[in-house]
């Protein structure tokens, strides 16, 4: 029983904390009663292919977070090499199970999927076809990305 009141104690003040601070300008809701479901609306990076864009970004908490990393995901999906084309899903380094931290919180997972927009990680690619465009044609997967901001 404590674990779940610790678990909605330090959920609700990182929601509190971030609705209030709304870091890069990220904005953060619940779409319903549930603290484990999160929905970030992200604004495209001026200094990025996304800039101009907005991009909604569903955040869930596992039941023991903080001891297991948030599942993260573009809705609907964008042209992205760390985020899958299918499910969204954002493949970051330190979102793993082995490289997640119980120190991290909610803004730290939403400053590194707005850092991504700018500085993609290849090395935790999503998607090989994604990854071979991005390392083999920049200039056709950057025209790629630069439509799913517009078109997002």
């Amino acid at each position: 029983m404590s674990l779940k009141r610790d678990f909605i104690s330090r959920v609700q003040k990182e929601l509190k904390q971030l609705q209030s601070l709304q870091p890069h300008g990220i904005q953060v809701t619940l779409p319903s009663d549930s603290l484990q479901l999160w929905e970030a609306l992200v604004p495209g990076p001026e200094d990025s292919l996304y800039r101009g864009g907005r991009f909604k970004v569903q955040v869930y908490l596992p039941e023991n977070y903080p001891l297991e990393p948030p599942t993260v995901r573009f809705l609907p999906p964008i042209y992205h090499v760390n985020v899958s084309p299918s499910t969204g899903h954002v493949c970051l380094g330190f979102l793993t199970g082995e490289n997640w931290l119980p120190t991290r919180c909610i803004r730290d997972v939403l400053s590194g999927v707005f850092a991504l927009l700018i500085k993609p990680e290849p090395e935790n690619a999503a998607d090989q076809t994604l990854l071979n465009m991005f390392n083999n044609n920049k200039m056709l997967y950057e025209d790629k990305a630069r439509k799913s901001a517009r078109d997002g």
